[in-house]
């Protein structure tokens, strides 16, 4: 079998005017089955606001994250600074806002852990893991497949007990109502351990800053998800 190599996937947007050529490695994948087609969303890595090809000072003031979630015709880019402005998520069709965007996901051979013992060993042997969780509805089937490198690995060989912390990842929000398919993702970590069932979400949004009407970007919304977890090392 293989998995994604995410050293070696990107997306790289090409802004209107092809005035520049992005290139942003992809940080996870987000995959939703639907009665015609699977639906495939990926998340670009985070970057700075920067002038492009400006003479100096390169980064902008006031600062902010920036990151990119593109499917094959829809984009969200969230722009989290301090304080969070109304505009934090811009999202729209990637023909109305891009001259093109091209998704290059490359894959290695990989193989599932088969327990516990074979999870600890890799992770202290700095073999590449990739996680893979199912997120399942009430009637346990999938309702969306999350694909994502293990960054944080926590292991204990006395125990054999292992936990993942690691992100971001992408997470559906299939109650939300929204004009675009891919408005439903959220900007999330995930948890999960061989000790509990599931996974734990937690979730970017809106924090409200004390004593103030302003608004901060921030993980602080946690979601309990009943979901089926794997560990995958490449090779």
């Amino acid at each position: 079998m293989t998995s994604f190599d995410f050293g070696r996937s990107f997306a790289t947007f090409t802004t209107a005017g092809r005035e520049n050529n992005a290139r942003i490695q992809i940080e996870a994948v987000c995959d939703i089955p639907g009665a015609d087609r699977e639906e495939r969303c990926v998340l670009a890595a985070s970057c700075k606001a920067e002038d492009t090809y400006g003479s100096g000072p390169l980064f902008r003031l006031p600062n902010y994250d920036f990151c990119a979630i593109f499917s094959a015709e829809e984009y969200i880019l969230v722009r989290v600074g301090l304080p969070l402005t109304a505009c934090w998520r811009e999202s729209g069709r990637v023909a109305d806002r891009f001259a093109g965007v091209r998704i290059t996901l490359a894959e290695a051979p990989a193989r599932v852990c088969a327990d516990a013992h074979e999870v600890v060993r890799a992770t202290l042997g700095d073999a590449p893991l990739v996680g893979r969780t199912e997120l399942l509805d009430d009637d346990g089937s999938p309702v969306a497949r999350l694909t994502y490198p293990i960054k944080t690995m926590n292991v204990n060989d006395e125990r054999w007990v292992y936990q993942i912390d690691t992100g971001p990842v992408l997470a559906p929000d299939f109650g939300r109502q929204t004009d675009l398919a891919i408005e439903r993702l959220d900007l999330a970590f995930i948890a999960w351990s061989n000790l509990v069932e599931g996974a734990e979400l937690i979730l970017q949004g809106p924090v409200q800053i004390a004593h103030s009407d302003s608004c901060a970007g921030h993980y602080a919304t946690a979601r309990q998800v009943a979901a089926r977890n794997e560990v995958l090392v490449l090779s």
